[in-house]
């Protein structure tokens, strides 16, 4: 009995994780767009410089994070800017995150209910159909505002002055479903965990984030 007991106590706790977790994760998409100088030889020991726009403290935030990703995809001699001499870089990567709202205006969800008569005159059909703009109508008009996510790495080699990769990663989420902590570190880390260093890619992809409470 008490067997019994502890495993239907255990069965129901699993069951509130499960129904916690799939409440506070969310499915989006994403795109990954990348081009790519073919020839060029990637050295994950050659020493790299992230940099951003100064005034830009958001991309200068996520800099850091990006300084995380990269080594863990085996780039075990990258920087930020400042901390080595820029002199010794042989590649820079710019990178910058920027956010805008879509326009609402051309994002509406909506249905309607209508009723019409059919006919054949001389084998073509023919409807006159009446559409009832009411009360159900109104109340099924949405409009969805939404936001537009992108994160961007310019990649240069210094000795060659020659630009060999750029990588933009987008995404497009529902206002306030989010914060935007949450999107760029995500979006940021897709992106690099996703580069493609011999060939040009372009793809959708789902992602996931944990919803805001």
């Amino acid at each position: 009995m008490l067997r019994l007991f502890v495993f239907i106590k255990l069965s129901f706790f699993l069951f509130i994780m499960g129904f916690f977790v799939a409440c506070t994760n969310a499915n989006w998409k994403a795109e990954y767009y990348s081009t790519v100088l073919p020839t060029y030889d990637f050295d994950t020991n050659a020493p790299t410089i992230i940099v951003s726009d100064p005034w830009d403290l958001s991309s200068k935030y996520y800099a850091g994070q990006a300084l995380e990703a990269f080594k863990k995809r085996g780039f075990n001699n990258i920087y930020l800017q400042g901390q080595i001499d820029s002199s010794f870089a042989r590649n820079v990567i710019y990178v910058r995150v920027a956010k805008e709202r879509l326009d609402p205006a051309s994002n509406y969800q909506y249905t309607f209910n209508t009723t019409g008569i059919c006919n054949v005159i001389n084998g073509v059909p023919s409807c006159s159909i009446d559409t009832r703009n009411g009360e159900t109508t109104q109340k099924s008009l949405k409009r969805i505002i939404r936001d537009s996510y992108r994160v961007t790495f310019d990649w240069y080699d210094v000795y060659k002055k020659t630009r060999i990769l750029y990588v933009a990663g987008t995404a497009a989420v529902d206002s306030g479903q989010y914060t935007d902590l949450q999107v760029f570190t995500s979006l940021l880390n897709d992106t690099i965990s996703r580069m493609e260093f011999r060939r040009p890619v372009q793809y959708i992809y789902n992602g996931s984030l944990n919803a805001k409470h």
